[in-house]
This record gives structure tokens, sequence and C-alpha cells, in this order.
């Protein structure tokens, strides 16, 4: 399995990533192998979702785990009543619980060459999942059962990526926070069994059920690679090769470094040399080995 499961024809994704929202329709037993909601009911009521596994959802935000964790297993029977108080069920790192899940994981990580993990998401009906956000990382949304509203607006960071504008360590200022409260969403999708939605970084979003039906979706995480990335490859790359340098891993007195203007000149030049002397054909297998790594 690989992105044709998933888009159909993948050729124009792996040209170039689509930069706006997309939905791809399904057949909904397409998706059938990957996770059922009768397959996640019966984790729930045999107690056998260990704590590492699930996350629990109310009023947009994450329960604490102490509220419900009994050792490495929830309490019994706490998970179901969370569900029927209206509570959302996160399920995370599918790829390490179920083989069919993993395979799909691993087959796009060597199709795409980015970083994938797999969650999913169990929401009764009318229920609400985490509250406007964003993430730094394309998402696919894979719908499995009953409908989810994904209300949608422009991101406020271009580009988002963990050392900038993660949304878990930044939040909302106060005049977007505003905005948010008095804007109506720019667009809203609303997704069906089968449906697959390509989700950009950076968009902010507040998915709530919608319908009789309790919804269960697959959140598939696509950590791009940037040019950034490239960058700090082939940086890191000359880094190590001065380690092999004696004079590199010398000592500095710390009257250098505290006027470490001529050092600073010195390691310019020897970066700018080093850069200048690679062999592109070198840098250029170590940066596609980094991205599509040997079996």
């Amino acid at each position: 399995m690989s992105l044709s499961l998933l888009l159909g024809d993948p050729a124009e994704v792996l040209r170039a990533c689509p930069t706006a929202p997309k939905l791809y329709p399904h057949d909904p037993d397409r998706f059938r192998p990957l996770l059922t909601r009768e397959e996640v009911d019966s984790w729930i009521d045999s107690d056998t979702l260990p704590m590492k596994s699930i996350i629990l959802l109310r009023g947009g935000t994450a329960v604490d785990p102490r509220h419900y964790e009994h050792g490495d297993m929830p309490r019994p029977g706490c998970v179901r009543r969370h569900l029927d108080e209206n509570g959302t069920l996160s399920l995370r790192g599918l790829e390490k619980m179920k083989p069919v899940i993993s395979d799909l994981a691993k087959s796009l990580a060597l199709q795409t060459g980015y970083q994938v993990h797999v969650n999913g998401y169990y929401t009764p009906a009318g229920g609400h999942g985490l509250r406007y956000h964003y993430d730094r990382y394309i998402t696919l949304i894979v719908q499995l059962h009953g409908q989810k509203a994904w209300p949608l607006h422009p991101p406020f960071v271009e580009n988002p990526v963990q050392e900038y504008g993660n949304f878990s360590s930044r939040g909302f200022t106060a005049e977007e926070r505003h905005y948010l409260e008095f804007t109506p969403p720019a667009e809203t999708y609303t997704l069906n069994p089968g449906d697959v939605f390509w989700l950009p970084r950076g968009y902010i979003h507040s998915p709530h059920a919608v319908g009789d039906e309790p919804s269960l979706h697959l959140t598939i995480a696509l950590q791009e690679r940037t040019a950034q990335w490239v960058a700090a490859e082939v940086a890191n790359r000359i880094l190590r090769q001065a380690l092999a340098d004696p004079e590199m891993r010398a000592g500095l007195a710390p009257a250098v470094l505290a006027q470490p203007g001529d050092v600073v000149e010195e390691m310019r030049a020897y970066l700018v040399g080093a850069l200048a002397k690679a062999d592109l054909g070198e840098l250029t297998a170590a940066v596609r080995r980094s991205a599509f790594p040997p079996a």
C-alpha cells in the first residue's frame, strides 16, 4: 500500500505537494482493512488499550491522565464512560499497534522520504475533538465512520516547523484568538466515510462530529522535508568531517572566547572553503540517504 491507496493517482503530489486543502473521495470499503469502529469498540470494551496509546480529550483539550490512569493501563471502563459523556478518544501511534497500518506508514515513508506517524480519533455524535489549532506537518485525514466537519482558517504562520511556529509551544496571540472567536471559517469541509482530506501545514482547524453516528478517522502525519532541512544535512556533514582534524578539536582559551572575532572569521572561511570543495555528487547522495534510508 502507498499513496495510491489514499489518493488514487499520487503522481501530482509526488511532483509538488498541494499547498491548499484538497478532498479525495473513495468507496468506504477501501479502508476497512485499516481500522473499523467495531475494532476500536472491542479494544475499548475489553480494556486492552494501554495508557501509552491513548489520550482522552474533553472540551477541546487533553484530560490530565492522572484522572484515569491505573499503572500502565487506564482504569477499567473509564474510556467507555468518557465517550458516553461526549469526550473524544485519541489513539496514538497506530503504526506501532496494527501491522496493516505499520505497512502503510512504512510504504508512505519509502515513497515520499518523509517521516510518518498515524493517530486515530473516535468522537461521539455531536462531539468535539481539539479546538482551533494547527499542525507543523501535512495531515491526511482518512474518514472511516460517521461524518466530521472541518472548519478552516488560513495559516497565521507560513510553513510552520518544530523549531518555529510550533503550536504546542507558541499557541495563539490575543489578536489571533480574537480573530478566531469573531471571524467565520474561510471554508468548511464535511468528510464522509471513504473521504481522504489533504490538509497542508499551518491551516487552523477545529473538527467536530456531525450527524447521528460517532466519527472515526485516521490522521496520517507526513512530516515534510524542507530546504532548511537539506541545508542542515549538508552543514552537519561538513561539521562531522571537521572532527577528523585535530586542530579543529583543539581547545580555545577563555581570552579567545571573550574576543571571538578572529576565530569566527577563520571558521567562516573554513566552512566556505569546505563547502566549495565538497563533492556535489557525494552531498546529494548523502541527503538522499537521509531521506530514504536503506531498509
